[in-house]
């Protein structure tokens, strides 16, 4: 089966949604799919990645500079068309570019069926931010690409109600993202990462490894952690992509945590891994999260998690008990925060389901194994009426 992944940025540093769609194709063609992506890039392309897809036999289309609100391109149109014209099945990744309506109207051009996975952006938060613009174009031409698509696709059972609202037409497949779970096997020592930092010497560390930007709820995390236990570190390491990190650092400096507070940037590969395992707790206390890849690779490295009720795996990880979910307040979170640091027994226990509970949910060679079958299913469904009987997780939201 020939798969055509379309994204409009595969920047490494272009956030969950690159990491997604990158991690699934690449466990897909393991497991003996045809799979092209289809990107857009802005500034500049990002040759590592491209090569490394490339390398592991995926076909890369990449499209650029595009330029504006929709991120255009003169040639995007006819490359796209081309692009789905050789597919069996098209994956759409996100909303909001010119790259996502492009593709959808080819694929209905050419009865190619497609899946869209909003990854979170029909989430009632993500709406509200630009709302007007953006429900100009749900009018404009949006609703029509999700109502026309075989299926939606949610990483999670709380993401596909939270769009029921909307009442889109679609049957829905509810498919988590998930971990190439090679890199957590053998773990760094734990003492890895303190060595590079003197400071932490072995001290508490609560670990905050996202991007440094707004939403995810460093203004919570930077007091709550100061109303912890004093003896902590926390380790913020991200890339600042928004322009944020002064505003977080003037927070740091306001709560007197100058020399309780490290800034690593952005961690790639074994150094993102090393940090973990040197963690006691991750904190991640976002406004809205729609998965939380990060999340999943935490409790990979053994490392329990403290992270918001609005991170929508917070279900799952409250009913495996690897970690504390909380409201997106202050209060609670420096509650909780102290809570996981001074009980080392609920850590150590938590701590002991981690792994096992990652290896049974979020393998990628599972998920894309069940990802055949949802293309094989939505290759038969074209045009054969409704398909919800046959998606996991798959009531309609209409």
């Amino acid at each position: 089966m020939r798969v055509l992944h379309v994204i409009s940025d595969i920047k490494a540093s272009a956030g969950g949604v690159t990491s997604a769609v990158i991690g699934l194709a690449t466990a897909q063609r393991r497991a003996g799919l045809e799979v092209t992506i289809l990107s857009t890039w802005v500034g500049e392309l990002d040759q590592p990645n491209v090569d490394a897809l490339q390398a592991a036999g995926i076909r890369v289309r990449a499209v650029g500079p595009a330029t504006g609100r929709f991120t255009r391109h003169p040639d995007l149109r006819r490359i796209t068309d081309e692009a789905v014209a050789e597919a069996d099945i098209v994956h759409i990744a996100a909303l909001w570019e010119e790259i996502q309506h492009q593709a959808a109207i080819a694929a209905r051009r050419r009865k190619v069926p497609y899946i869209i996975s909003p990854h979170g952006m029909l989430d009632p938060w993500s709406l509200a931010r630009n709302r007007w613009i953006k429900r100009l174009y749900l009018i404009w031409r949006l609703r029509k690409d999700l109502n026309r698509a075989a299926a939606l696709h949610f990483t999670c059972e709380v993401e596909r109600d939270l769009t029921a609202p909307l009442r889109l037409s679609p049957p829905a497949i509810v498919e988590p993202n998930g971990l190439d779970l090679a890199e957590f096997n053998d773990l760094p020592p734990a003492g890895t990462f303190r060595s590079r930092h003197p400071s932490l010497g072995d001290r508490p560390i609560v670990l905050f490894l996202s991007r440094i930007d707004p939403k995810k709820g460093l203004d919570l995390l930077i007091p709550a952690f100061a109303a912890g236990p004093k003896e902590a570190m926390l380790v913020i390491a991200g890339p600042d992509l928004a322009g944020y990190r002064a505003a977080v650092e003037a927070m740091v400096e306001k709560h007197g945590l100058n020399d309780r507070v490290i800034f690593t940037g952005m961690l790639r590969g074994r150094d993102r891994v090393e940090a973990m395992t040197a963690a006691t707790i991750f904190a991640l206390p976002s406004y809205q999260e729609n998965f939380g890849i990060v999340v999943a690779e935490s409790l990979a490295a053994g490392v329990p998690v403290v992270i918001s009720d609005q991170v929508n795996i917070h279900a799952e990880i409250s009913r495996a008990g690897v970690g504390g979910v909380v409201p997106a307040q202050i209060e609670p979170l420096a509650a909780e925060l102290r809570r996981w640091l001074e009980d080392g027994s609920m850590r150590a226990q938590a701590a002991a389901r981690c792994r096992g509970f990652v290896w049974e949910h979020y393998d990628w060679v599972k998920i894309a194994e069940r990802w055949i079958g949802h293309y094989e299913r939505a290759v038969i469904g074209q045009g054969s009426g409704p398909l919800s009987p046959l998606y996991s997780g798959g009531r309609g939201l209409g």
